[in-house]
């Protein structure tokens, strides 16, 4: 009965620790944390440039993406059509932020649960701004990371 009533008062308590202070799993060395992350920004960046090259270098083809703004899945074709819609509507990225990383590793696969603000000044110089989470995917392959995947959604403030 004892250990009942520990329980009770026990199980509360954990529930409200923060998941930052919790176990995660098997996280990445920190060469790969790195890598991984500059990966991932420069995936972002450059599908805000448009820069199709540098986009292709880092997302491959087997791309499947899940955009913050729902809408169909996308393979990176699609995806990198709507890069080019984008620039054609003239906005450009003057923020991108990602607060909060939790990363894990399973072998040649690492997993980022994000956070991320994007700010957006569109050619009149409005700026806009967006907050979300995310879950991308990367994969080692042929001895270096590309970024397979993405999950965005977006959160109110």
């Amino acid at each position: 009965m004892r250990t009942l009533r520990s329980l009770a008062v026990l199980l509360p308590a954990l529930a409200a620790v923060p998941l930052a202070a919790q176990q995660h799993g098997p996280a990445p060395d920190s060469a790969t944390t790195a890598e991984v992350l500059r990966l991932r920004e420069a995936a972002w960046r450059t599908w805000f440039a448009n820069d199709r090259a540098g986009f292709q270098r880092v997302v491959p083809a087997e791309l499947v993406a899940l955009g913050w703004d729902g809408g169909p899945w996308q393979d990176r074709a699609a995806t990198m059509a709507g890069m080019a819609e984008f620039a054609r509507g003239g906005a450009r990225l003057t923020t991108l932020e990602f607060p909060r990383n939790v990363l894990q590793q399973y072998g040649d696969v690492v997993i980022v649960y994000t956070s991320f603000r994007v700010v957006l000044t569109d050619p009149a110089g409005k700026a806009s701004e967006t907050r979300g989470r995310g879950s991308e995917i990367f994969v080692r392959r042929g001895g270096r990371w590309i970024h397979t995947g993405w999950h965005l959604d977006t959160v109110a403030d």
